[in-house]
């Protein structure tokens, strides 16, 4: 139904359209956002309580001035005087007049003025002389700017009785079973509620609903894990070659985690992995060996990196391991030349490359895969939802790998409530390794004190800003060039080489800076966060993380793990001088524990989940919410869903309201 045939003109039209509405059936799915019960007659509540009171209006005056004032004088039932006053609504002295002497509902949070014993009602909730209309339950609506609370109660009503309410989509003997009213019932109680168990019934329903869309996307993705691949791993004596090969034993954790998901992908299974653990633990190995797994099977294997640092680190890496065994690799990255990127255009698509390594240019349109089977994103919290799902979308049933030393908490609570994803956690690290010792420091002087006498015990140290930008374009942070030249002007004298590195420098002047680092020809590298992933420079003992609290855990982790690679004790510095209550929570999460996995638990619980179903990677999910706030619902919901699977029906869109 068209909002015109509601009588809607074009320019309200526009005002609802901001709320996303265009039809009638979505003006109906504009829920009310919290009731206000005035059904019985309170007397006076304290003033931070809504009361509503039974008087009678005895006078009205307007007042001028730089606030217009319209006040009216009421009797009190047991004696006293209420004073009702609108502020810049003189509009509406010719309504009022008529109810002068009557008797009247009005609501609102009075205020008591002992001296003079009378009361004082602003900006009143109700003031309606109709007893019918003012004792009943009143939604409460969000605003939409340019229209009134009356003209959208109207509008919605009338939607209502015009029949735009949607249709059912669980049968009668469901409803029955579940004790439920019929969809279009539910809406209409929550609009046009009698009583406050109208609206707890109509929101039962709407929560069964949303409960249902999700349990429905829980039982989609446990039947897709479920699910045969259409690429096996049957063979796997590359793989365990090239392990053979390696100079190291793999860890306990490695080789576990390589097995069991190679032996699902020989079963026919379709993976679906995360593998977790923390920086440095030797993720990148076991994507390594599933990759060789996929191209000695005859498929191919595509490794996405969130930095052309990191991805041309892994694709010399791969290249280098399994060139003697005759695989191929190919590097795809926005930085290469035309023709480099032609070439490996054509070896993708003509199959000859069987693992490939880029960065966000492997999702690009004119990337035809030949026979991709394996999908894996490393460091994953770097990447939006969209982009990984839209790697794997690539190929019908591909095994999807993602790897992070900290899962982002969208990641992780899918882990924890069952979406088909497979953990797989590498804890162990490799031998020699000391844990990164951390702590929170508001003195520069203190660190100044600190990295000298770390590089003159032969150790460097990075030193990492959030802005690439000073003044209100950084947020108010100073930039990487201003704070390379306080640590210049104040460490220069003593001999200390220092370099600055931003995103926005030269592809060959990041490889230079980085390899000048790496050489020891610079002893602090003051970056953004370009080097928090593909750097590793085992002598760097120090990371210096300045406005700490502008960074999240995942990245404050990340950064941290660029030391502790060498024989050294290494330490993070988080730097901070305006630490909120909160800011100083989530940084001594960081200087409890080292444990990746613990870290996200502190994000999911400080950032929330995000959307399970969609692509927000935090922040609040109504789903888990619900689930957690109404198991039995939950339950209920998963049952239906269970037999949903079983006899396929349609459902609504997703949500219930906006």
């Amino acid at each position: 139904m068209e909002l015109k045939a509601l009588g809607v003109t074009p320019q309200k039209e526009r005002q609802f359209a901001k709320k996303g509405i265009a039809t009638g059936e979505e003006l109906i799915r504009f829920l009310p956002r919290k009731y206000r019960d005035f059904t019985r007659e309170t007397g006076i509540l304290p003033e931070d309580e809504t009361s509503v009171l039974r008087v009678r209006a005895e006078s009205m005056k307007a007042g001028y001035g730089r606030i217009n004032t319209l006040k009216v004088r009421c009797a009190l039932p047991g004696g006293g005087e209420l004073t009702v006053t609108w502020f810049n609504q003189n509009f509406l002295r010719e309504r009022l007049r008529p109810l002068m002497g009557q008797e009247l509902w009005v609501a609102g949070k009075v205020r008591c003025h002992p001296r003079a014993k009378t009361f004082e009602l602003l900006a009143p909730e109700l003031f309606e002389a109709d007893e019918a209309k003012a004792r009943r339950i009143w939604p409460v609506y969000s605003k939409i700017p340019g229209m009134s609370a009356d003209y959208l109660t109207e509008k919605v009503r009338l939607a209502i009785e015009r029949g735009a309410l949607p249709d059912e989509f669980l049968p009668p003997e469901k409803l029955n079973e579940l004790g439920m009213p019929p969809l279009g019932e539910a809406l209409r109680l929550l609009h046009c509620p009698e009583t406050m168990e109208d609206v707890r019934r109509g929101r039962e329903r709407l929560i069964f609903d949303d409960l249902l869309w999700f349990a429905r996307h829980l039982e989609r993705s446990r039947i897709e894990a479920a699910a045969q691949s259409p690429f096996p791993f049957r063979k796997r004596e590359l793989s365990d070659a090239v392990r053979a090969s390696l100079p190291y034993e793999l860890t306990e954790d490695q080789a576990g985690t390589v097995d069991t998901l190679l032996e699902k992908a020989a079963a026919g299974q379709r993976l679906g992995a995360l593998i977790q653990g923390d920086v440095g633990c030797g993720k990148s190995i076991v994507a390594f060996l599933l990759m060789a797994a996929a191209a000695e099977n005859g498929y191919q294997a595509v490794l996405m990196a969130p930095t052309q640092v990191l991805a041309r680190q892994h694709a010399s890496e791969l290249g280098a391991l399994l060139a003697p065994f005759g695989v191929e690799t190919v590097l795809l990255d926005s930085g290469m030349k035309a023709a480099e990127r032609r070439a490996a255009l054509q070896k993708i698509a003509s199959g000859e490359a069987k693992c490939v390594v880029g960065t966000h240019a492997v999702l690009g349109k004119d990337v035809a895969w030949h026979s991709l089977a394996l999908t894996v994103a490393d460091e994953e919290h770097r990447f939006g939802a969209q982009q990984r799902s839209d790697l794997s979308a690539r190929a019908g049933g591909v095994h999807t790998v993602t790897m992070s030393a900290t899962p982002i908490p969208r990641s992780l609570s899918r882990v924890i409530y069952g979406d088909g994803v497979e953990l797989c956690t590498i804890r162990s690290l490799p031998a020699g390794r000391k844990p990164i010792r951390t702590g929170i420091a508001v003195s520069r002087e203190r660190i100044y004190r600190f990295l000298l006498s770390q590089i003159r015990q032969g150790r460097q140290a990075y030193v990492v800003c959030p802005a690439i930008d000073g003044g209100e374009e950084g947020g108010g942070q100073k930039s990487v060039r201003e704070i390379s030249a306080e640590y210049s002007r104040d460490l220069g004298p003593y001999g200390v080489r220092i370099a600055a590195l931003t995103g926005r420098d030269s592809r060959a002047d990041t490889e230079a800076t980085i390899e000048s680092f790496r050489a020891g020809e610079t002893d602090i590298l003051i970056a953004t966060t370009v080097i928090e992933v593909g750097v590793n420079v085992p002598n760097a003992s120090v990371m210096v993380i300045t406005g700490a609290e502008r960074f999240g855990l995942s990245s404050l982790h990340q950064l941290r793990g660029r030391v502790g690679r060498g024989p050294y004790q290494s330490v993070c510095v988080l730097e901070s001088d305006s630490l909120t209550d909160r800011a100083r929570e989530r940084l001594e999460i960081l200087c409890s524990t080292t444990d990746g996995f613990a870290i996200a638990e502190a994000d999911l619980r400080l950032r929330g989940p995000g959307d399970l179903i969609g692509t927000r990677q935090s922040g609040d999910s109504r789903y888990l919410a619900l689930m957690l706030d109404r198991p039995e619902l939950f339950q209920a919901a998963r049952e239906t869903a269970r037999e949903m699977a079983e006899n396929p029906i349609s459902l609504p869109h997703q949500g219930a309201g906006k």
